[in-house]
């Protein structure tokens, strides 16, 4: 007598994982779709990007004391220019008179450095018709022409007790030292364009010994201004 057992078909172990594959695939696909929807409705707000960089390199600069530029919230740009530290009334000025600048200050070492395009402070500084703001009542309408009087009414006031100096800077993509080599025309006509700026500045009351052109390396579209206590030079001190 033949006894028959039943045997057990088992599935073989390929078939399993090729399905453990295929679920996990498709629940990869499925949260990549949801993360790409996500991403379609959402808004990138470039404004609170910015504060957020500004924020990380400020907390991880290496140097504490450099404070940042904020927008200026003050309902009233001409009364700003009138009250509170030299570089805060200089803030006011440039956010009510250029459209776009960058600047960064250091107000325990007196130094603040603003980069804004050329023709923008060109279009600024040699404006004809200009009036000073300052002398007015803080409500008149500020969309008037009024930069150079009132940067020139500014920078007479002192930082911490020291008058005021103001460096431009003008840009050039070539080093200036080989640019005076080989293209001294270029060269020149650089010096030009920047000493005009520090004549107009002097034509207001500004004193040529606060005031100091120069050339650096950088984008020629934009210039630099480096505003920053004055201090006279002590031969005495540096022999010292």
């Amino acid at each position: 007598m033949k006894i028959f057992k039943r045997r057990r078909r088992i599935q073989p172990t390929s078939s399993l994982s090729n399905a453990g594959q295929m679920m996990n695939l498709s629940l990869f696909i499925m949260l990549l779709a949801f993360f790409i929807v996500l991403n379609t409705l959402s808004s990138y707000e470039e404004i609170k990007t910015e504060k957020v960089k500004r924020s990380i390199e400020l907390t991880f600069s290496k140097d504490p004391q450099v404070e940042e530029i904020k927008s200026s919230m003050a309902p009233d740009p001409a009364q700003a220019m009138r009250e509170g530290h030299t570089f805060d009334r200089l803030e006011a000025l440039f956010n009510a008179q250029i459209a776009s600048f960058e600047a960064v200050q250091s107000k325990s070492r007196g130094v603040m450095m603003i980069e804004l395009p050329l023709k923008e402070f060109e279009r600024a500084i040699m404006a004809v018709g200009q009036e000073n703001i300052l002398n007015y009542p803080s409500r008149r309408d500020i969309r008037g022409n009024f930069f150079l009087p009132t940067l020139a009414s500014i920078l007479r006031t002192d930082i911490d007790g020291a008058p005021t100096r103001m460096e431009m800077m003008i840009k050039s993509s070539q080093n200036p030292a080989d640019l005076q080599n080989q293209k001294p025309s270029d060269m020149r006509a650089l010096v030009n364009q920047v000493g005009k700026f520090s004549q107009k500045l002097q034509s207001q009351g500004m004193p040529q010994k606060l005031i100091n052109i120069g050339v650096a390396k950088g984008n020629p579209d934009k210039i630099e201004l480096i505003f920053r206590k004055y201090v006279p030079f002590s031969p005495v001190e540096e022999n010292s």
